[in-house]
Parts: C-alpha cells; sequence; structure tokens
C-alpha cells in the first residue's frame, strides 16, 4: 500500500488591512488622528490601518530622548516655524518634513502583543525591500533600529504599544532637506549621517510616488489583504476623522488623501526602469 502523501499546510488567512492616504497634514492633527483608530482597534472595531502621510517640518522626541539631543533651543526653533514635540513613542529625537514619507501602521502586535521585535524586523524588511526595488542596497543595524545604507541612515523606526495595538511607525527619505538633521543628534547618536533616496540615486522620487510602491511591498512582505470599508460604515469612518469613502487615490492629485490602492506610481516605475539602464 502507498503511503499517502502529506497535505500541504494550509496558508495562514491573510489579515485585512485598510490603507489611507492623509496627504500633507501637520504632526499633532495625525497623531490625534493615530489614537483614535489605535482605539477602535483596541476594540476589535476595525481592521489593522496603514496610514501615509507627508508631515510640515517638526522635530518629535520619544520616550528614551534627552533634551541635549536636541541642539538649538525651542525659541530658536519656533523663530524657525518648528516645534519639537514630546510623544510616547519609542527611541529618541528625530526630524519629519516635506520630502519624507511617513508611514503609521495601527496594527495588532503578533505574538499576543508581546512580539513588538518581530513587527519592528517586518517595518525594516518593507523599507529593505523598497529601497531593493531602486536597485539600492541597504542593511539593518543589530543594535538599532532602522535602515542604513553603508553608514547613513535612510529610514527610521519608532513605536508605541497599548493594549497589544502598536502605532506610530516608520519614515523614508525620499527627497528632502536634511539640513535640520544637523541640528539634532538624530536617534540620540552624535555623528550619525543621514542620507535619502535623492542623495542614493542622482534623482528625486517624489513622496507622492513612493506611496503605492511601499503599499504593495507591505501588503506583500506582510501577508495582508488589502480592503476599503463598506457604505454602511461610513458613519464610523466619519467619526474617525478617514477621508469619506467616495474618495479614492489617483496618482494625478499630488497632495490629496483617500483611500490608496496598493501599486508603483509612474514616475516611480519610470525612474526604475530608467535606472536599471544604468550602470551603478
Amino acid at each position: 500500500m502507498k503511503a499517502s502523501k502529506p497535505r500541504d499546510k494550509p496558508h495562514a488567512e491573510k489579515r485585512s488591512l485598510w490603507i489611507v492616504d492623509l496627504g500633507r497634514r501637520a504632526y499633532e492633527k495625525t497623531w490625534d488622528l493615530q489614537k483614535r483608530i489605535a482605539r477602535a482597534r483596541q476594540e476589535d472595531r476595525i481592521p489593522d490601518v496603514l496610514l501615509f502621510v507627508e508631515h510640515d517640518s517638526v522635530f518629535t522626541m520619544g520616550r528614551r530622548g534627552r533634551s541635549e539631543n536636541l541642539l538649538l533651543s525651542r525659541d530658536a526653533l519656533q523663530a524657525r516655524g518648528m516645534a519639537c514635540i514630546e510623544t510616547e513613542r519609542g527611541g529618541d529625537v528625530t526630524y519629519h518634513g516635506p520630502g519624507q514619507l511617513v508611514g503609521y501602521p495601527i496594527v495588532r502586535v503578533p505574538g499576543g502583543g508581546k512580539n513588538v521585535q518581530a513587527l519592528v524586523k517586518g517595518f525594516e524588511e518593507v523599507l529593505l525591500q523598497t529601497l531593493a526595488r531602486f536597485g539600492v542596497v541597504g542593511r539593518r543595524d543589530s543594535k538599532n533600529p532602522g535602515v542604513w545604507v553603508r553608514e547613513a541612515k535612510i529610514g527610521s523606526i519608532g513605536l508605541a504599544v497599548r493594549q497589544g495595538v502598536s502605532f506610530h511607525g516608520f519614515s523614508l527619505n525620499a527627497d528632502m532637506d536634511l539640513t535640520p538633521f544637523s541640528w539634532i543628534h538624530t536617534c540620540g547618536h552624535r555623528d550619525l549621517s543621514i542620507t535619502s533616496l535623492r542623495d542614493q540615486l542622482g534623482e528625486g522620487v517624489s513622496v507622492h510616488g513612493l506611496k503605492g510602491l511601499v503599499a504593495s511591498v507591505f501588503v506583500e512582505a506582510l501577508q495582508y489583504r488589502t480592503c476599503v470599508p463598506g457604505e454602511g460604515r461610513s458613519r464610523e469612518v466619519r467619526a474617525l476623522g478617514l477621508p469619506s469613502l467616495e474618495e479614492r487615490y489617483r496618482h494625478d492629485r499630488e497632495g490629496s488623501s483617500g483611500w490608496l490602492e496598493p501599486g508603483m506610481s509612474p514616475q516611480a516605475e519610470n525612474l526604475k526602469e530608467t535606472l536599471a539602464d544604468q550602470p551603478r
């Protein structure tokens, strides 16, 4: 009698994910939105959510932040139209500004809310795979979360976890003025070099152009399936402060908000193809 072949193990069911593009928005307004969504996720009223945003210039300080790592006085920052906001995320001080893609995954933490390290590694993998799509070789640092290109940091990660749900998230320097990073000890490290996709490619990639690509990598790498709320949930969507269900993402509406469908934008696709033909 022939031995029966072992059955393939069924694949784990993919989790649902809402992906929302907030366009360009002030940090504090987005922070409030994150906390509302996190509460709804804790109560299992909504699935995991990924927010994309581009912030106005701002410094943020994490739980481990030390005032000496901010090299300008608060008055000097105010004179530049900027602030330093203390938050509950992990890490020290960092900078967000125009030309940087920020992703806020508001998601259940693996391992019953305890395996934060697996979540950090997953977000790092998203950033590494995104860089690889442009032929840029990134790397991890075993002692510090984030992603580097050689000795320069290009992507940061800082999270907060409440009742098994993570919020805050990751950033990727696309095409931005890096000067404000010289006004801080970024992530608490002296003399930390910072780089961007523009520095690495010699050509800019807009935040708008990156969103669809990063969404695709996020969904593939972390095993999600995207969805949008049903029409019957429009009241809940409005109460959370999310864009209306009638809004949909369009590549020709830079700076707009809406529900994002994963996929590489024409701009990012064209740049990727151009770079593939160039010696590196």
